[in-house]
């Protein structure tokens, strides 16, 4: 098994971490979450976050130097813009480090601050502007989540295309 092999395994591997996650978490658990009302809702995604945010933030890490290093030694750097197989692969490059701006830069402070003033009104009622400060953070989050879900199926795809191109 070649250096290569390796990264690839590893890069597949926390690559399909990554989707997965997003995957179940914003269509399927996230929806579900918010039906349910903010007193499950808040404490069941302030119990993930700060387990999902560094591990995520890891595997970003891992999949963009696995990626990095695969595409550079598995082909010249030349044929990146000179082939389809290095279009596709900077296509996936650019949509993975998006996801990584809108996810660590944008979702994560609004996250942080959600949970911050959650926990500053767990016990009482929020009081009306902290019920806007909370719709507003929520519906930002959300609207982010599923920016960052296309992101990481865009860059995802390209991933597999790129085998195939």
């Amino acid at each position: 098994m070649t250096t290569s092999d390796i990264l690839r395994i590893v890069h597949i591997i926390f690559g399909i971490y990554l989707a997965g996650s997003y995957l179940f978490i914003v269509p399927i658990l996230e929806p579900r979450l918010r039906r349910l009302g903010a007193a499950i809702h808040g404490p069941v995604m302030s119990a993930l976050m700060p387990i999902l945010t560094p591990i995520n933030g890891a595997s970003f890490v891992i999949v963009v130097g696995t990626g990095v290093a695969l595409a550079l030694s598995s082909r010249a750097f030349n044929s990146l813009f000179a082939t389809a197989w290095g279009w596709t692969i900077i296509v996936g490059l650019v949509a993975t480090l998006a996801a990584i701006v809108v996810g660590f830069g944008l979702l994560t402070p609004r996250g942080i601050r959600m949970d911050k003033l959650g926990r500053s009104v767990r016990g009482r009622a929020p009081t009306p502007q902290e019920g806007r400060q909370l719709q507003e953070l929520s519906a930002q989050v959300e609207t982010l989540s599923r920016v960052n879900l296309v992101l990481v199926v865009i860059a995802l795809g390209t991933m597999v295309a790129a085998r195939y191109v």
